[in-house]
């Protein structure tokens, strides 16, 4: 082959392997569209997964503390009930309110207290005089808080109609006990004899201390968690201060109950 047809046949050469290069270069360009496609779907999958876990920790959340507050509410209700049942067995459960057997009341009654700190800060034996005795955490008196004495006083009442209603345990609406605000309510069951009529009336100021503090617990990361009733009133909430129990609910929060 003479040297000008050979120089023709190189530069031939040359510009198809620059053809081979530009194919080759458009399949990769033209493969590279569904290549970003499915990376942006699956980045999009990524950050779908990533908030489904967070609004099931919610859920959980909600469910674990309304567990723990039922839980918390029967313990309570069946504290009550069985210290009825020492007042039963003692045959004190018919003259609580008898002076001779006011040393003997009040000592159960403190012992009550003292084993259940967390939660009983008040404990009161009335018979159907409206006279007993009691036992409280501290300084507390029940007298000195009009509130808690006015919820007394419709628990008593409620308790005596019992024989009519069936009642077998009353609660009060949320009430903020001085000087904290510190949430809490009375609890109530009525005391009978073994003829089934009514002789007085057991009934507690529960403290809500220990929700409090796994509402605090629980209200991290810019999210508060709070207790309220079925009518939207504050029974809980983890800033004591600004949210006194009874007042309406915030218009944010996630409410367990």
């Amino acid at each position: 082959m003479n040297p000008a047809a050979k120089a023709r046949w190189e530069r031939v050469r040359s510009g198809r392997v620059r053809i081979l290069w530009l194919v080759l270069g458009r399949f990769c360009w033209s493969a590279r569209s569904p290549l970003v496609s499915t990376t942006a779907r699956y980045c999009s999958l990524a950050r779908t997964s990533w908030w489904i876990p967070s609004a099931s920790s919610k859920t959980d959340l909600t469910r674990s503390l309304a567990q723990e507050i039922q839980l918390f509410e029967s313990n309570l209700t069946q504290q009550l009930m069985s210290e009825r049942q020492i007042l039963a067995l003692t045959g004190l459960i018919d003259n609580v309110d008898d002076p001779a057997a006011e040393p003997k009341v009040t000592r159960l009654l403190e012992e009550f207290v003292y084993s259940n700190r967390d939660t009983f800060i008040y404990l009161t034996a009335v018979g159907k005089s409206l006279k007993g005795t009691s036992a409280s955490q501290g300084n507390f008196r029940a007298e000195q808080d009009p509130f808690v004495a006015r919820a007394l006083q419709r628990a008593f009442v409620t308790c005596l109609q019992s024989q009519q209603s069936q009642v077998s345990k009353w609660r009060s609406d949320p009430l903020a006990l001085a000087p904290e605000n510190r949430p809490a309510f009375v609890v109530a069951v009525p005391l009978k004899d073994v003829n089934d009529n009514f002789t007085g009336m057991l009934a507690a100021v529960v403290s809500l201390d220990p929700i409090v503090h796994r509402l605090q617990e629980a209200s991290v990361r810019g999210r508060t968690v709070f207790l309220v009733d079925h009518s939207g009133h504050i029974v809980a909430h983890p800033d004591t201060q600004n949210f006194v129990p009874g007042a309406m609910r915030p218009a944010t929060g996630l409410s367990p109950r």
